[in-house]
């Protein structure tokens, strides 16, 4: 059974998306911190930088987003000085000051600004009109040549002369009645952000795209959803009024409201565990395997682990079947966990060529699950597989995680013995100061045993040896912090 569960609340908009009863994808908008990927700007170009191809545009966020020269192009033919194809460099399109529009790419990430574009897209349920191009695409998952001539007849005819449109999955099967009232809807909105342009002023907001329950129901709610519930009576509502202006009213009937005020929704559905989950470095596999999964500054890595699976049958049968079921479980666990970028797989040595191929075929199968663009480039001579997967907003991480203040996000913090070599190194200097007479250390309790056990005696002889008195006392942490005061 796939369903759809949406909490919503005065703080958060939540949506899982659950598959055959595992929760394979949570998208998360809090107030105080919309998405703003696909939103489009008004910005003002900060620097050019010719030897990056590149510009960074101020649209009013903390940090400048970046414009790469390819993502000028279009913009550049149509709004600028009207050169089709232009090779120019970016320093001869852009100078310091100019407006451009962008549209977002890809959010804020560390200390990395927005990546912004001019080809912009505003995206329906069955089309993504393209403003600044002529070209019309159709989605890879439609593959039957008959029906992929068929759609882009029926859009070749309906779409302005001017524009390109993207076919989404979604359009397959559908009339041309579905399309034309989405066409005049997306026109529409492109024609009001054009009109917002000159008179807008820098970093406004030209378009915006739709919040968590609008893009689930563009994107995600079809037919393939047995049920979709919501525990907000007043969304109820207004996504009965969306399936009413632009999808088949049969999806009414999947649609239900959750109204238990004894368990939350997401709860109830198992969805707060799943997520708890999904924040650990480990997940256990079914056969008594496990993975672990890391990021790192440049990629993900993750591991797979034969751990408990000791197998009925010889080695490389365990090998293969703790294999297959890692590959059934890693994709769910990048929707879920919405992971992006370079992503490098190890899985267990398999030395028969068959079983590396039974593996791969298995990766891709679930892999073709997800919504979000993904790539597998290859197995490694070293056994490893590399893949990529596009970023799309935040991990889920980001919601509930923050650098932890003690180890700066080393994941390692000091330890007891060089936390306590470096409090006698700090003693000995205070014990020189002749203005003092007593030196207070507050330290936890844990530190204070160790410490005595081991070196107190050797600092407190130091300390009389300058006339000097020591004193510990504990404070109520429990880690390895202390704090020196020097007393006359």
């Amino acid at each position: 059974m796939n369903q759809i569960v949406i909490n919503i609340d005065e703080f958060q908009s939540r949506a899982a998306i659950i598959e055959d009863e595992k929760v394979v994808e949570v998208l998360i908008e809090r107030e105080e911190e919309r998405r703003i990927n696909a939103n489009i700007y008004k910005g003002k170009v900060a620097n050019v930088l010719p030897g990056m191809e590149s510009a960074f545009v101020n649209i009013g966020l903390e940090k400048n987003a970046f414009l790469y020269v390819n993502d000028l192009r279009e913009f550049e033919e149509k709004y600028l000085d009207g050169i089709c194809n232009s090779e120019r460099p970016i320093e001869d399109i852009l100078t310091v000051g100019d407006e451009v529009v962008v549209q977002v790419l890809s959010e804020p990430r560390g200390t990395k600004g927005a990546r912004v574009t001019t080809h912009y897209t505003i995206p329906g349920k069955y089309l993504v009109l393209m403003p600044n191009n002529n070209h019309i695409a159709i989605s890879k998952k439609i593959k039957e040549e008959e029906e992929r001539n068929r759609l882009e007849e029926i859009v070749r005819d309906l779409k302005p002369e001017n524009m390109g449109v993207i076919i989404r999955t979604a359009a397959q099967g559908k009339s041309i009645f579905h399309f034309e009232r989405e066409m005049e809807y997306l026109v529409k909105k492109w024609e009001d952000i054009e009109k917002k342009t000159s008179t807008a002023k820098i970093g406004e907001v030209l378009y915006k795209d739709n919040g968590i329950v609008a893009t689930v129901l563009r994107d995600i709610f079809s037919n393939e959803i047995d049920e979709l519930v919501i525990d907000n009576e007043e969304v109820y509502w207004e996504v009965i009024d969306y399936i009413n202006a632009f999808s088949e009213k049969t999806l009414k009937t999947k649609i239900k409201l959750y109204n238990d005020d004894e368990i939350g929704i997401f709860e109830r559905y198992g969805i707060e565990k799943e997520i708890e989950n999904a924040l650990k470095e480990e997940v256990r596999l079914e056969c008594g395997g496990y993975l672990v999964i890391q990021k790192t500054e440049a990629l993900i890595s993750i591991d797979v682990n034969t751990g408990k699976n000791t197998g009925s049958y010889n080695l490389e049968q365990t090998v293969l079947n703790t294999n297959l079921e890692a590959a059934r479980e890693i994709p769910r666990q990048l929707r879920l966990r919405n992971l992006g970028g370079i992503i490098i797989i190890d899985f267990i040595d398999m030395r028969l060529e068959e079983d590396k191929l039974k593996v791969l075929e298995a990766l891709e199968q679930n892999l073709s699950k997800d919504r979000i663009k993904n790539n597998i480039v290859h197995f490694t001579d070293l056994g490893l597989i590399e893949m990529t997967r596009k970023r799309t907003g935040k991990p889920l991480y980001n919601y509930f995680q923050e650098r932890c203040p003690m180890c700066e996000g080393t994941g390692k913090i000091k330890s007891k013995d060089s936390v306590i070599h470096e409090m006698m190194t700090e003693i000995k200097e205070c014990a020189k100061d002749e203005d003092i007479n007593i030196i207070k250390v507050i330290l936890s309790k844990k530190l204070k045993i160790a410490f005595k056990e081991l070196y107190f005696d050797f600092v407190e002889d130091f300390v009389k040896n300058r006339k000097k008195k020591i004193i510990l006392e504990e404070n109520s942490q429990n880690d390895y912090s202390y704090e020196i005061i020097l007393m006359k």
